[in-house]
């Protein structure tokens, strides 16, 4: 158990160490908060606040009907929306085959980032998707 421990330690500080690029408005405070929550979590995130928002999730291969107001970028993976960190963290340490990416669709309130600080997280799945448009529910609040 020890070991176990030590190991999951060691990887989430090196997840920590990779790069977030989050595109978003630079008027949305619920993208500013999920953001916030990241940075206490030890992650290092670049924002980045293109001319036409929807025109580069569509460019960065976000379906549309999984869009919410923000697109995290971790090396090749995409996360859409207000996901919470362990969901980010689970993803990368084991991808499915061929996913792209998960997405939190729209704006969830009981989700990080709209929910208000210490409530629990409810209300609200957490999707995985493909290239191929392929689907599937990777969690639930």
């Amino acid at each position: 158990m020890r070991l176990s421990l030590l190991a999951l330690s060691f990887f989430a500080s090196t997840v920590a160490a990779e790069s977030i690029t989050v595109y978003k408005s630079p008027t949305c405070g619920c993208c500013t908060e999920w953001i916030k929550i990241m940075e206490s979590k030890g992650h290092d995130v670049k924002v980045e606040h293109p001319f036409n928002l929807q025109e580069s999730k569509s460019q960065l291969g976000i379906p549309k009907q999984l869009a919410s107001c923000h697109t995290a970028v971790i090396g090749d993976y995409l996360f859409e929306g207000h996901i919470p960190e362990q969901d980010i963290l689970s993803f990368l340490a084991d991808p499915p085959v061929g996913a792209k990416g998960l997405a939190v669709p729209g704006m969830p309130q009981m989700s990080p980032g709209m929910a208000s600080p210490g409530q629990r997280y409810s209300g609200f799945r957490v999707i995985g998707f493909n290239a191929d448009n392929q689907y599937w529910l990777a969690n639930q609040y």
